[in-house]
Formats: C-alpha cells, structure tokens, sequence
C-alpha cells in the first residue's frame, strides 16, 4: 500500500520529526511511502530518511532555490483553514501552503494518509479523498488553545478513520473529552531507531541529560539535585546536551551550587545518541512529557533512565525498579536519591542498563511498523462494516433498528451501551439485519446509543432516519411493566443513533399548565399511583430547603388532579436580586414518596423545548410581606400543609415586579423560576 505522512517542515528539531522519520523508513521495507511537508525551510534536514521514502516539499522557502515561492504573494496570506496562531504577525502557514495541501489531498492516489499535527488533521477533515484517514497525536490535545482544540474535537476527530497517540493515558483524556471518537483510538507510540553506534559500558562516571534548554524540562532542577550528590562522588560529572533560552538561568544554577566542577552545558549535539554511549546513568526531569525519545534512545544505548513522572510519557517507557525509576514531579529529594543510587551501586546500574536494552525493542522500527500496520487492519475493517441505520417505533412501542448492506448470515450485534455508564451493555443479535430492542425489560432509564459489533470492532451507528409516529397512539399508563415504559429513537448533535429510555414504575405526566395572572394551575395524571388524603404538590427548591412549600392536588377521574398555585404566595418567597428554582413533586398521600411531575409520554425528546408557557407578573406594593406561620397538622406530616405555603420568607420587596416562569427542565420534570422582571 502507499501510505503518505503530512508534516508541517521536515527541517526542523523535535521528536515528532525524528519518529516520522524513523518510522516512515521502517514502513519502507513494504510499502511506497512519502513525506509531504507544508514548507521547506533548509537545503539539508536535521534527521537521516532511509532513501526509499519519497519526499515532497508543497512551498519552499529557500532564498537562493531556484523553486522557490517567496516571491508569490500568497507566501503572505492566511490560510483559511489552517489555524495558525493568534498572535502571528505574518502566516507560518501561508494561503499557498493551504491551497497546495487541498490540491494535493484532492489528487493523491495514497491508500493512507496520516496527519502529524493536529493543525493539519483539521485540513485533512476538510478533504474528500477516499483513502483513509489517520490523525496521529504527539502531545496532548486536551491542553491545545481554543483556536484548535474546538476544531479539533468538533469537526475533525470525527472525520478520521483513527485516531493515534503515544501512551494510553492519553488516548483516555482524549476519549474523556470526545467519546465519539472512543472506538476508533489506538497507541503508537514514537518509533525510535535501533541502536547502532558504540553502547554504554557503564564504566564512565558520567550522568547525561538532554533536551531543549527550556523551563519545563526541569534541568534547574536536576542540577539542584546533583549538587547534592556531587560531593560524595567528586569523581562524577553531569553533562547536560541541548540549546535554548533558559541557557543563561542554568549557568546561574551552576554557579550558585558550586557545582562548576562537575556540572556542564554541553551545547547541542545533533545527533545526541553518541554522547549517550559516553554516560552510564540517563536522567530526564521534564514536568511535561508527552512521550520522551530521548528517554528511550539513551536506554537503548544501555542507560538505566532517571525521570520525573510527567504527563504522560515516562511511566509508560521505565518499567519502575527494572530498567529506571520514575519519581515524582519536582521532587528534587528523590531524584537525587536514585541518582545516587545508581552512582553507588555497580552492580543495580549494570543489571539496569542491560533491561533498558531489553525494554525498549518495543518502541523500535520492527515493533512500531507492525503496529502501524495493525492499525491500519482495523481501520479497513471498520471501514468495510455498514454503520448506517434506520430505527422505527412499532405498535407496541418497541423500536427496530435496521442496518442495510449487511452481509446475510452475519453474525453482527447490536450494542446498546448506557451513556452514563451506569448499566451494563445490552446485546441483541441481528438477523437479517434487523433486530428489536423491546421496550420493556432491557433498557433501564437513561440515554443509550446505539453500536454495532462485527468483524472484531465495535462501531457507532449512525442515524439514517427515526419514525416515531406510534408513539403518539401508545396508551398509558401502561398495563403491563412500569406505568410509563417509552423508547424513543433520536439522531444525536453527532449524527449517531441513540435511544432515550423513559421507565417509571410510577409516574405523574402533565397533560396542561394554565398559567394566568393570578395563578398556575397543573392538570396532571397519576399513573401506578393512587391519591389518597391529604395529597399536596410539592415545590423542593434546589438551594435552600426552608423555601420549600405545598399547594393542595384535587383529585379528579382515572388518576387525573389539577393543583393550583397561588402566584402572589409563590412571589413572597423570592428576595430581590437573587434567582429561585423548585422542583415539583406529587405527595401523593401522607405516607407515600414523593413523584417527579413530568411531560415524558411524548415522542419529543426535549420538552423544554416545545412546550412553553405564559410568565406571570407579580406587582409587589413595596411593603414589607408578613411572615406566615405553619403549624404542622397532628402527627406532624412534614410541616407543609398549612394553607398555600408552609414556609414564607418575610421580605421588603421595594415595589419590585416578579416573574413566575413555569418550565420543564432538562429531565422533563416541571419546575418553577421565579426572577426579577426589569
């Protein structure tokens, strides 16, 4: 197959660069690859390609090539898509780049393509092409700015046939933020060369360090911990390899230490993995770590590794107390407590160093580009399932959901999976590719989307159409199961199928609200419920319990009752300024439990939605309310009984105007605001 990376510049230093590299020559044992690159910036890149791979610059930016684009004014435009950052005075990305990327991705006769930044994933969602799709992440999402992350996670992620990272905690905040996109997650971490210069002899007492000379990378900190251990062991050495801004704090570190002796920057070194060869102990004190080369390229070289446990990358590399130790972030105690470990114990240091080599074959050529290639399987056998269904309510209020183009005999499943993961899977068969989710026994009360399982993945259905037509002619209360037991099929924001599941064993459903001037009056039905004595509504505020109150439920024919409140009443619980919410409940009697009043017997999937009503008005004097005292009934049934409110906050109101807004919330249950009307 011919599989085709897309990175942003090829001449650049960094470890995504150098694990492209490395895997792209790894893949070339078997297949046609190529790196297509935004922009060429220098004649020769910093890191070796094996010269099978094919690569292709979209813009080149070399004064002195006679290819080059500088001259063509889009080199200083904006791209439209490519998110390039805020604060950018010229485009790191030019409109050009952009244009080139669409037209290349438009015309490509690559079996895969692979994104290796999430900018670009965002352009690869845009394209059209019928290859598949692989977004492959090198750090961590989660933390991307706005301009990307909300791109990212809302239009482009959905759009990949897999999405990649290199540790598994990272693909667990990645499915945490976007849960869309769980099934279609895999690790990968960075492919990292097999070792072929001279290998540590763990004979030179030298600890080695390297990395951009930048805050989070900790390197103040290791050599605050080194100048602890130094003077015990004054025949060992830091060496610290890399470039970059905090060079000048670091040399202050060092003098400040004393350490000057046996603390050095060493400058860059490119490539860095022969000075490995040169150390007998690896230490990297990085506070973020997505995933950490240099970690497994110093181990492969022989040296037990050191790190601060950063997220994500060091605990996923050091096998603890094998082959390293992982110790916490900013702890410099500890790490100087391993390093001098290490330092005096040749025999650990040795047993350490041969694990390390041991350990991390795994991350090396052979091992990533089978990986690779398993992962590349799985997305062709998710393509080859049929996720496009159609779900229709029946007669009887169940709902079949059928899936066309499955293959006869399959053995496919439809999976129903709780979204609150609180319930187990359900798991119902499909025969002739369709299958029938009753509407009573299987799915408890919630929201449950709906997967299919076959050819070893389990994927998202996504809605073809939803009838919901017998809905409207079900009869309830029902006489068989719980009073209200409804399914209702719906096509989530994501285009997936999903069925919200409505279970009551008993059940109050509000058949209509008048809301008038003077009062709000509920007529409502009781289902799997009588009213017996004494039968209230309850109104259950969602902060403050002592503005709880009741106002009488009249009891009518086959459950029915309408419940009146007093708008006046309800309005000198409300202090200015401040917003009030109840719940309303049905008592039904003086022993029973409470009922939430809701609208649920109906095929609309967000009552507040659809059913809306008048605000009254209530026009306060501005003199001050008198308090009303509640006096329990005999037994003392809760202290709710006593006229229209058990509890009245006695208030100044100041002529204020309150409005009484009757509303269904998000779970359908009635409630009641009351505001300030301006």
């Amino acid at each position: 197959m011919k599989i085709s990376f897309i990175l942003v510049d090829r001449c650049h230093i960094g470890g995504v660069v150098s694990a492209i590299h490395n895997l792209a020559g790894a893949l070339a044992d078997n297949h046609e690859v190529e790196l297509v690159a935004l922009r060429r910036s220098l004649d020769q890149p910093f890191f070796p390609l094996d010269p099978r791979v094919k690569t292709v610059a979209l813009t080149d930016r070399r004064k002195h090539s006679h290819t080059s684009d500088l001259d063509d004014p889009l080199n200083e435009v904006f791209p439209h898509i490519y998110p390039n950052e805020p604060t950018d005075k010229k485009p790191w990305i030019s409109r050009l780049a952009e244009k080139r990327l669409m037209e290349y991705l438009a015309t490509t006769d690559a079996d895969v393509v692979v994104s290796t930044n999430p900018k670009i994933t965002i352009m690869l969602a845009y394209a059209e092409g019928d290859y598949l799709k692989l977004a492959t992440e090198h750090s961590r999402p989660a933390q991307y700015g706005p301009h990307i992350r909300d791109a990212l996670f809302r239009d482009a992620y959905p759009k990949m046939d897999a999405i990649t990272a290199p540790t598994p905690d990272e693909l667990e905040t990645i499915a945490r933020h976007v849960p869309g996109v769980s099934h279609m997650l895999a690790p990968l971490p960075n492919c990292i060369p097999a070792h072929e210069g001279q290998m540590s002899t763990g004979e030179n007492k030298i600890v080695v360090a390297a990395g951009l000379l930048k805050p989070h990378k900790g390197f103040a900190d290791l050599i605050e911990a080194f100048s602890t251990v130094a003077p015990r062991h004054p025949d060992w050495s830091l060496r610290i390899y890399g470039s970059g801004p905090e060079r000048a704090n670091l040399r202050r570190k060092i003098n400040e230490t004393g350490s000057n002796n046996q603390v050095f920057l060493m400058g860059p070194a490119t490539p860095v993995t022969p000075e490995f060869a040169k150390a007998s102990i690896f230490v990297l004190p990085s506070r973020l770590e997505a995933f950490g080369n240099v970690t497994v390229e110093a181990m492969a070289a022989g040296l037990p590794a050191i790190c601060y446990d950063a997220p994500h990358g060091p605990r996923n590399i050091i096998t603890q107390g094998e082959d390293g130790y992982v110790v916490p972030v900013g702890d410099k105690e500890a790490l100087a407590e391993h390093i001098e470990k290490l330092i005096s114990d040749d025999d650990l240091r040795r047993k350490m160093a041969a694990a390390a080599v041991a350990n991390v074959v795994r991350f090396q050529e052979a091992a990533t580009a089978e990986r690779f290639e398993k992962i590349v399987e799985d997305m062709r056998a998710r393509r080859a399932v049929p996720r496009e269904a159609t779900a229709v309510v029946t007669p009887q209020g169940d709902v079949r959901v059928r899936v066309d183009g499955l293959a006869a005999g399959s053995d496919a499943e439809l999976v129903c999976k709780d979204t609150r993961k609180k319930a187990e899977d359900v798991v119902l068969p499909f025969v002739g590719g369709e299958v029938l989710v009753p509407t009573l026994g299987k799915l408890v009360e919630g929201d449950w989307q709906l997967t299919i399982r076959a050819a070893g993945a389990e994927l998202p259905l996504r809605s073809a159409g939803c009838d919901t037509l017998h809905i409207l002619s079900l009869k309830h209360p029902r006489t068989e199961g719980p009073a209200l037991s409804l399914l209702l099929p719906y096509a989530h924001t994501d285009g997936t199928l999903r069925v919200q599941s409505r279970v009551r064993a008993q059940h109050v459903e509000v058949a209509a609200i008048e809301a008038g001037a003077t009062s709000i009056v509920v007529d409502a039905a009781a289902w799997g419920v009588e009213l017996g004595t004494g039968s209230v509504v309850e109104a259950v505020h969602r902060k403050e319990t002592d503005k709880n109150f009741t106002f009488p439920a009249k009891p009518g024919a086959d459950g029915r009752f309408t419940a009146t409140l007093d708008n006046a009443a309800a309005a000198r619980l409300h202090e200015s300024g401040t917003e009030d919410v109840w719940d309303l409940w049905l008592l039904p009697d003086q022993k029973s439990a409470r009922i939430r009043i809701c609208k649920l017997a109906t095929d609309v999937l967000v009552p507040m939605d659809v059913f809306a009503y008048p605000y009254p008005v209530v026009k306060s004097s501005g003199a001050p309310a008198a308090a009303a005292e509640t006096k329990p009934k005999t037994g003392g049934w809760r202290g709710r009984l006593g006229g229209a409110a058990s509890t009245v906050v006695s208030t100044a109101t100041g002529g204020a105007n309150h409005e009484l807004r009757p509303y269904f919330a998000s779970n359908g249950q009635l409630s009641l605001k009351i505001i300030d009307k301006k």
